[in-house]
């Protein structure tokens, strides 16, 4: 009699074990509950949006217009991706033709960025604006940089067919670029590639 209950006890133990260690959720590669990030556009035609949506699909992020974003969102996450289309090709500021155009020169110069993390996008037309390609995501990188932030996501030139752009520095483009006028069935996968490229780099 002893025996048997000493049997049944063991067993329940070993089950209980089991059970806590079943349920115990496995860690998954990226959640943005490891920290605080945000992902921040504006738009015209609906382009960037779009890209910014292949974005948030693929960080578990909410995509917001920066026209919407208050300062003290911008300045609570440790990380930012942010993303412009352009329209006035060949302007030397203000080139979105969007809401960061008053933002990049009204409101940034008040915020204290320094050290954030910035992952930057953009989105042009490489055929029609080649001497102009994404032209905006330059000036969004060269702003957040002057603020002192970290910037990480840096990719190839490679697969596309512009003559200029004023978002390559040193040979490559200073962020994802897009092109949802010639090559809107790569966007998603790029977007994809673009956030494991910042997962290895350390943004997230």
């Amino acid at each position: 009699m002893k025996l048997s209950a000493l049997c049944l006890l063991l067993t329940a133990s070993a089950a209980d074990g089991f059970a806590f260690s079943a349920g115990q959720a496995p860690r998954t590669s990226f959640t943005k509950l490891d920290m605080s990030a945000g992902v921040y556009y504006s738009t015209s035609t609906g382009n960037t949006e779009t890209v910014a949506g292949y974005i948030a699909e693929a960080t578990g992020l909410n995509a917001e217009d920066i026209g919407d974003a208050s300062d003290a969102d911008i300045q609570g996450h440790d990380s930012l991706i942010v993303g412009a289309p352009t329209w006035h090709t060949g302007a030397d500021e203000q080139r979105s033709g969007t809401s960061w155009d008053d933002w990049l020169y009204d409101t940034l110069p008040n915020l204290d960025l320094n050290g954030k993390k910035v992952a930057v996008f953009g989105v042009g037309d490489q055929e029609s604006y080649s001497d102009n390609f994404c032209d905006a995501a330059g000036e969004l990188y060269d702003l957040f940089n002057a603020k002192g932030c970290k910037i990480f996501g840096l990719t190839s030139t490679d697969g596309y067919s512009h003559a200029e752009s004023k978002a390559e520095v040193d040979g490559k483009f200073v962020g994802l670029m897009c092109d949802e006028d010639n090559q809107y069935d790569m966007s998603e996968d790029r977007a994809k590639a673009w956030v494991a490229q910042l997962k290895d780099e350390g943004f997230f």
